[in-house]
């Protein structure tokens, strides 16, 4: 049974409601904002690895093209042990393979390949070898045209000593008078 004071309603539990929904839209504001920042999170990361993924595919399309440059040179570079925070007495290779040698001074080697080295270290080698790069080219191109300059001059002249014996067979081996010469 209920008692008279069950029949009336309480005024201390209509206050008692009042602010039991305060909390309940606080927390609904809260589990949206919590929603709206995982979202967030989630499109920030997508992104991220996406921008990884474009830096692995450039380095490496970056890597293949520079090798195929090199490979056909057969150049080896010298590089400045100070980009990889080695002792001066280090000795670092570039390699036409585009593998880098690192021969420490106690005989200890150790062969990377470019694309294993961070982006930032990529742009470093890349700005040290490529003067020096272009400087070999520019140096086995001067020494290809000297060489062809040569061998153009040289098959002129023989060319004119075939042209001289060609002046000597041709009288002989021309008919006289509408008559054929045996030869």
């Amino acid at each position: 049974m209920q008692s008279a004071d069950d029949a009336i309603p309480n005024q201390n539990n209509t206050p008692q409601a009042a602010d039991d929904a305060i909390p309940n839209q606080t927390n609904t504001t809260q589990a949206a904002d919590t929603l709206k920042q995982l979202e967030n999170l989630i499109a920030e990361s997508l992104q991220l690895y996406e921008l990884e993924n474009q830096k692995i595919n450039t380095t490496d399309e970056l890597v293949n093209s520079l090798k195929v440059i090199t490979e056909y040179l057969g150049f080896s570079v010298n590089i400045y042990p100070d980009i990889f925070n080695l002792p001066t007495n280090t000795q670092v290779l570039l390699l036409p393979t585009l593998h880098i040698m690192i021969k420490q001074s106690n005989g200890k080697t150790e062969q990377k390949s470019l694309d294993q080295f961070p982006p930032e270290k990529i742009t470093q080698i890349l700005e040290f070898i490529i003067p020096l790069l272009v400087n070999m080219i520019q140096k086995e191109k001067n020494y290809l045209t000297e060489k062809v300059s040569f061998l153009r001059a040289a098959t002129k002249q023989l060319k004119q000593l075939g042209h001289l014996n060609e002046v000597k067979q041709t009288p002989q081996q021309l008919p006289t008078n509408g008559e054929r010469q045996n030869v």
